[in-house]
């Protein structure tokens, strides 16, 4: 006979002991555990974030168990369309894990969106970024890889599901539903990945924008320094109190020659392009 529950009892002990670091599947003769995580947002970060909630399931190809937290809605979503017409054909097992299945990976879908629509922002602002930007950035950055790290685990997960290499007794069709929730996992994970690279990438051009600006500061500074240290040079040579100095020129020779040569450094460097963003 085959059946649907759901555990009640000190869940905090139980998926303690059954939790892991990653979805994954385990199977045997006797049973197949499925655990994955949930995502939920983060309502007090101020960078969009997501809290991983377990999700387990057992079957042993007859029943099916489902082991969650409250806030993670899988209970419902099962019932709700357990007994939907287009999955009537398929077994108890079959069911119970492609609607976990598919919960699960909304949950996942919705943060690979968010943290996607989150770019927009950021690839519309002309270099350098504001300061506060270089914080977010990072942290979109952070989470999104964290996501690209579940969804990985998970593909594998859904690809041994879809696949048949557990033991559990699928039909071609039942092998068929899960793998549509292969296709998508494959979908977000393309998705994800391609948010953490242009992350990657749109901080790797700021932080060059900022390094050339820096460069051309510096070379601005090296070019003023040149140009007041003939001057200086000069009217230090001139200004030396010695007795009977060789050279018999008058104050405003001496300021002549000192500016002409500011001024030939001045046409040298502007020619040079070092004051080409003044």
């Amino acid at each position: 006979m085959a059946f649907l529950t759901d555990w009640i009892g000190p869940l905090h002990v139980l998926i303690g002991k059954l939790r892991s670091n990653y979805p994954h599947v385990d199977s045997y003769p006797e049973y197949t555990k499925i655990f994955s995580w949930y995502l939920s947002p983060v309502t007090t970060s101020r960078i969009l974030s997501f809290d991983k909630n377990p999700v387990i399931v057992f079957t042993n190809g007859v029943s099916a168990i489902t082991i969650s937290h409250s806030r993670t809605g899988v209970k419902e979503a099962v019932a709700k369309d357990f007994d939907s017409l287009s999955l009537a054909h398929i077994s108890v097992p079959a069911r119970v894990t492609y609607l976990v299945m598919r919960h699960v990976l909304e949950s996942y879908e919705r943060f690979a969106e968010q943290f996607e629509g989150l770019l927009e922002k950021f690839e519309g602002v002309v270099p350098p970024w504001p300061r506060h930007f270089y914080a977010e950035a990072f942290g979109i950055g952070k989470e999104a890889s964290g996501l690209l790290r579940l969804l990985r685990h998970f593909r594998m997960l859904t690809e041994s599901l879809s696949g048949g290499r557990v033991h559990i007794p699928l039909s071609d069709e039942e092998k068929r539903i899960l793998d549509a929730i292969y296709e998508r996992v494959m979908g977000t994970e393309d998705m994800a990945e391609i948010t953490v690279e242009t992350v990657k990438d749109l901080i790797s051009m700021h932080l060059d924008t900022v390094s050339n600006d820096m460069n051309k500061t510096m070379r601005l500074l090296a070019a003023i320094t040149v140009m007041v240290a003939i001057p200086s040079v000069i009217g230090s040579l001139f200004g030396m109190n010695l007795i009977d100095q060789p050279w018999p020129l008058r104050l405003w020779e001496v300021a002549l020659v000192g500016v002409t040569i500011t001024i030939m450094l001045a046409i040298y460097f502007y020619r040079k392009g070092w004051f080409s963003d003044l």
